[in-house]
């Protein structure tokens, strides 16, 4: 199963890759996305540190994409029935892929903002600070009821 040389395990990365892009829908959004924030990249004067935060922002989200699809496919291949555990497992997967997403467009307010509009790093603070405070407590507001539901139905299963 492992790799006996350098090309094959790089071979096997790229096959991984690959296979990621082609069954996963919002890793070819997230790749595009990352491409054209990139591109866009190009065309202003965006110094060295602003040019890494986003550079480091899109692979980030690539990679939280393809840690869910792996997690996904873990999961599919090993549980063939549903079950509210997994669920909750493929959740908080999807949700390290929401959470990165959030991160990279604040880093990208900052640094478009700055470039494109003159913006004062103050707006992305803003931003920043709602999708970290608020973010969370929205959400559990909001879903809290289907939440409890779950947990309730994991106990009665583990029991």
């Amino acid at each position: 199963m492992g790799s006996s040389n350098l090309k094959e395990s790089f071979t096997h990365a790229i096959d991984g890759i690959i296979f990621s892009i082609i069954q996963e829908r919002n890793l070819r959004i997230h790749f595009l996305i990352g491409f054209f924030v990139l591109l866009l990249s190009i065309f202003l004067p965006i110094d060295k540190n602003d040019f890494i935060w986003l550079f480091f922002s899109v692979f980030f989200v690539i990679l939280s994409e393809l840690i869910n699809t792996l997690i996904e496919n873990l999961l599919d291949f090993f549980i063939y029935e549903y079950h509210p555990v997994v669920k909750i497992i493929k959740d908080i997967s999807s949700g390290i892929v929401l959470w990165s997403s959030l991160f990279s467009v604040v880093v990208g307010i900052a640094i478009f903002g700055h470039y494109l509009f003159s913006w004062n790093v103050t707006y992305a603070k803003f931003i920043g600070v709602i999708v970290l405070s608020f973010f969370p407590l929205i959400t559990i507001f909001l879903g809290y009821k289907r939440w409890k539901k779950l947990l309730e139905n994991n106990n009665k299963n583990n029991k």
